[in-house]
Order: structure tokens, then sequence, then C-alpha cells
């Protein structure tokens, strides 16, 4: 009976040996890539930003979607698996304004990229990044080009 219990008991280290050994080289993350991890799991922050989507004379644009995305731009403030994150779609009013209210993002992205696009096809899509968020950010006025 001890011997059965002996096979039973090396069974989950065999199978974890059999599963790494067809892998090829197991890589562990290093210890700044953890606390990376570690801190992206329990940030987070308070952000809203506003801005503006006009054509190439300065019109402003109405019913213009504009996708805001959190992203960690900087190499030292990589997220393992986390980069981005889309955080809502908008959409420009009369005056070619669009907002995001405040609210809690998780992980606490430093930067957001805003793409703008046109659903009826008349304009070429933009995108513009805004680096160091935070709440009551106002974007620069996004052109679009007639296609």
């Amino acid at each position: 009976m001890s011997c059965m219990k002996r096979k039973i008991t090396y069974i989950p280290l065999l199978l974890a040996l059999l599963l790494t050994a067809g892998c090829g080289n197991i890589v562990l993350m290093d210890d700044d890539g953890l606390q990376a991890l570690r801190k992206a799991k329990i940030s987070s922050k308070i952000i809203s930003i506003e801005g503006k989507v006009t054509d190439e004379e300065g019109t402003p644009l109405e019913g213009i979607s504009v996708i805001v995305i959190g992203r960690f731009l900087r190499d030292s403030q990589t997220y393992y698996g986390q980069n981005y994150q889309e955080l809502d779609t908008l959409s420009t009013d009369v005056n070619g304004s669009y907002r995001m209210m405040e609210r809690m993002v998780s992980p606490a992205f430093t930067d957001l990229q805003l793409n703008a696009f046109d659903s009826n096809g008349r304009y070429k899509d933009a995108s513009i990044f805004v680096r160091d968020i935070q709440a009551g950010a106002v974007a620069p006025t996004i052109t679009l080009l007639k296609k």
C-alpha cells in the first residue's frame, strides 16, 4: 500500500516535467516584470478626456466616432499582457466635440490613444496620442482629411 501511495504522489511531478520538457526553455519573469504586473493589477486612477474633431478646413464634424484606448507607451511602463485596453466609444456632437466623463480605470494607464473615424466613409481615419493622462485632460483637435 505504501508503494502505491508513492507512485500517486509523483504523478503530478512527472506530468509537470513532461509538459515543460516539450516546451523547450522555461522563461520566468524577472523581478521588474513581476513588480510591474503586481502594480498593474492593483493600481487605478480617475481620468477624463474631451476634444474636438474637424475637417481640414477647421469645420466641426458631427457624428464622428472616437474610440478611447488606454495605453502604456513608454517601455519602462509596459505591463505584461495589459499594454492597452479600449475604454469607450464616443460620438461627436454638432460642434464636433466629444467627452468621456470621469471614470476609474484599472490598470492606471499613463496615456490615451484616440482613434477617430467616419462611419459614412467621407473622411479618412485619424489617431492621436495624449500622454500623461489625468482627469480633465483636453486632447488636441483631431483633423480628418476627405477621402
